[in-house]
């Protein structure tokens, strides 16, 4: 019985932890990429993929240049004519690198997201400027620790419901027992 008490807890827990968790994430609006980026597809033939370097990483101030550099995992060598996706809120704006690898933009003072991509070679993992916002770190930390306290409270409140109903079966037969 123990066992079956023990599972009923760590799936109640599981449950609650990722629906909190996910659930607050998106309520602080921290990126899902951001969060399970280490989910990667599996393949069985590795393809060469976009890399991408921006400096600064942390840009100072608005209109502040903001070089990125895209290369090839398996060459090393820049990538000509690369698509340079940045996102922001919403809004989407496409840039082409040249030879040598490089496009260019003015920092436009909030989190931008940066994409890679080229025909043939995967695209880039997805980047953010500034590097780490300070507010996805803090977030993700308050979901994870709001979505264990989620599922301690909900897995143990189930155990102790689960434990007095079954304390309660056996008073009220007790009692039954002693009328007759």
């Amino acid at each position: 019985m123990q066992k079956k008490n023990l599972v009923t807890f760590l799936l109640i827990f599981l449950l609650v932890f990722f629906v909190v968790f996910i659930g607050i994430t998106q309520i602080l609006g921290i990126p899902l990429w951001w969060i399970f980026g280490f989910l990667k597809p599996l393949s069985i033939i590795p393809q060469p993929k976009l890399l991408v370097t921006v400096s600064p990483e942390t840009p100072l101030s608005v209109g502040e240049r903001i070089t990125v550099t895209v290369t090839n995992s398996s060459s090393q060598l820049p990538v000509n004519e690369a698509e340079v996706l940045l996102k922001k809120d919403g809004m989407e704006i496409t840039l082409h690198t040249d030879s040598e690898g490089q496009a260019f933009f003015e920092y436009f003072g909030e989190v931008t997201v940066i994409i890679a991509q080229k025909t043939g070679i995967d695209s880039s993992t997805p980047i953010a400027i500034p590097k780490l916002p300070d507010a996805w770190v803090r977030g993700a930390l308050i979901s994870l620790g709001s979505a264990v306290v989620g599922g301690l409270v909900s897995g143990y409140g189930t155990h102790i419901f689960r434990e007095r109903k079954g304390k309660t079966t056996k008073q009220d037969k007790k009692t039954k027992t002693k009328r007759e």
